[in-house]
């Protein structure tokens, strides 16, 4: 009698273990669908904003921004379209809120420069400044250290105003 119990509880043990594989397998599949339909679309956002066509990158990277909301290169993308339109306070705000997510990126030489300049066009210019002289100890192009110059230069400008 031990012997028929012990295989209907095996094999409903194993049916259940089946089954929990089979949907693990199956839930995997539909987020992996979603992550490379969402990456394509981060994708195309970055393709519009090479073509200076903002308007319309912007709806793509604000919804996977609430997708995602812990990925820095999407809050770094957004800051930067935003900055595009000249919409310098938000885009301030995503590059700051980049930066929580990931304080590396101040090492980075574009990401430096573009946010000193991004808080240069907002007024802000001591911060722009502090910014763009940690830039400058960055390596970069001539013209990279050239635009940190002339940001330095107009900053001082406007203090001396």
């Amino acid at each position: 009698m031990y012997g028929k119990w012990d295989r209907y509880v095996f094999l409903s043990l194993l049916v259940f273990i089946l089954s929990g594989i089979s949907y693990a397998h199956w839930k995997g599949q539909q987020q992996d669908e979603q992550f490379l339909k969402d990456y394509n679309e981060y994708q195309q956002a970055i393709q519009l904003m090479q073509q200076r066509q903002v308007e319309q990158a912007l709806p793509i990277l604000q919804s996977l921004s609430s997708k995602y909301p812990d990925r820095y290169n999407i809050m770094r993308t957004l800051g930067l379209a935003y900055a595009m339109k000249n919409d310098f306070h938000k885009a301030a705000f995503y590059y700051e809120k980049a930066i929580r997510k990931r304080p590396f990126l101040q090492q980075d030489p574009i990401f430096t420069l573009q946010f000193g300049e991004i808080l240069y066009y907002k007024g802000e210019y001591a911060k722009a400044k502090a910014y763009l002289e940690q830039s400058k100890k960055l390596p970069g192009s001539e013209m990279y250290h050239a635009r940190i110059d002339e940001l330095l230069v107009q900053i001082q400008h406007q203090k001396s105003s």
